[in-house]
């Protein structure tokens, strides 16, 4: 998973992420809307984002999933990362996971940014199964799952450790099968 292609759509981008990108990653990261439902805390200094960026580079280097960087054509702005985590290659198994910065909020563009991770999954990693999981409270990450057609399978039960607490999440899927888009 290293060298993670450049995706592309009319209002985005998404590419790696690179320590240029810390300033733009700080003013969303350090918003307590967008970690409210996190596994992270807000960020209290641009050093934790330059931080956060060198780990997603290591894993970058050490070919492991990492996040992309989801950046927004018209300013030219990274607005929250989006990417792979928990991948079984053997069962063609992923989960998705993602952040956006809460001033692009409501404006498609998470729908949009997990449609790629879509085709790219399914068509280059051979998927066969994608998962989501949020926190139950978390109705707006519910909403972009529902967007982009995956199913709601259920409640998973203190699934989530985070900040020192358990949470009950819901779990979303959507198969191959299932995916509209024509692979290539």
């Amino acid at each position: 998973m290293n060298n993670l292609p450049v995706l592309e759509t009319q209002r985005l981008l998404l590419r790696s992420l690179n320590l240029n990108d810390a300033v733009d990653i700080f003013e969303y990261a350090a918003d307590p809307q967008v970690s409210q439902y996190a596994t992270w805390s807000a960020h209290q200094s641009i050093n934790q984002s330059k931080q956060f960026i060198e780990s997603v580079i290591a894993q970058y280097r050490n070919h492991q999933l990492a996040a992309w960087g989801i950046v927004c054509k018209a300013d030219n702005k990274v607005i929250g990362t989006c990417g792979f985590t928990n991948w079984i290659a053997t069962a063609r198994r992923a989960e998705i996971g993602y952040a956006l910065s809460s001033k692009y909020w409501g404006q498609g563009y998470m729908p949009e940014a997990v449609r790629l991770l879509f085709g790219f999954g399914f068509c280059l990693m051979k998927l066969n199964r994608i998962e989501a999981k949020c926190v139950i409270a978390n109705t707006a990450s519910a909403r972009v799952m529902e967007k982009v057609g995956m199913q709601f399978e259920g409640i998973l039960r203190q699934d989530l450790l985070a900040k020192g607490s358990f949470y009950d999440v819901k779990i979303y899927s959507i198969l191959k099968q299932d995916w509209q888009t024509n692979c290539k």
